[in-house]
């Protein structure tokens, strides 16, 4: 390219971490999981989700914990240094995330499904209603975006290859537990099992 820089191509450093089972088998995702990749999917910049996908099937990905409403992970990178993921994801004020909580157990067989590890497509509905939203990409309520991302790399974009391939290994617990799209919404288990 005249008069264009020219950069070397980067190698990651070698991880042993996490690695992804399925994010290339979309035939075996269920629906929750293929809407949870059609959501991250636009917010792609110049190739970073094929280089995060990468890096999600390397094993790159050294440690994350997935809590209410957060996600943090360390990946490794070019850097000697792990970079550091954060995704914050919103969540409803208190008294929709109470209407949400009743709607879903007002119908037995909604929480019975969830803890059995299917998603009742009704469910999104329900929590936009009570003014939340189920997937990442769009806005809150109060026009900010619903889903806030961070890594301590140099990248401009965000979300990064190194976010990205967090959001896969995402996609990956979402399928196997669906529970865990509600508790990135602040919605425990326990919020939605009375105790007797």
């Amino acid at each position: 390219m005249p008069g264009g820089r020219k950069y070397p191509p980067r190698t990651p450093r070698f991880a042993s971490g996490v690695k992804s089972q399925t994010v290339r088998l979309s035939s075996i995702r269920p629906w929750w999981a293929k809407r949870w990749l059609a959501a991250i999917e636009p917010m792609s910049i110049a190739g970073r989700m094929s280089r995060g996908r990468n890096y999600a099937v390397s094993g790159q990905t050294v440690g994350i914990s997935i809590l209410p409403g957060r996600v943090e992970a360390s990946v490794v990178g070019t850097r000697e240094k792990p970079y550091s993921v954060t995704l914050d994801f919103a969540m409803p004020d208190p008294a929709a995330r109470e209407a949400a909580i009743r709607e879903i157990k007002a119908e037995p067989m909604r929480v019975a499904r969830l803890l059995a590890d299917d998603f009742p497509i009704e469910i999104e509905g329900i929590l936009s209603k009570a003014g939340g939203r189920l997937f990442p990409g769009g806005k809150a309520p109060d026009g900010s975006y619903d889903m806030k991302v961070s890594c301590t790399c140099p990248d401009w974009a965000r979300p990064c290859k190194h976010a990205y391939a967090v959001l896969l290994l995402v996609c990956e617990e979402i399928a196997r537990r669906p529970l865990t799209l509600l508790e990135l919404r602040g919605i425990m288990e326990e919020d939605l099992v009375d105790e007797d």
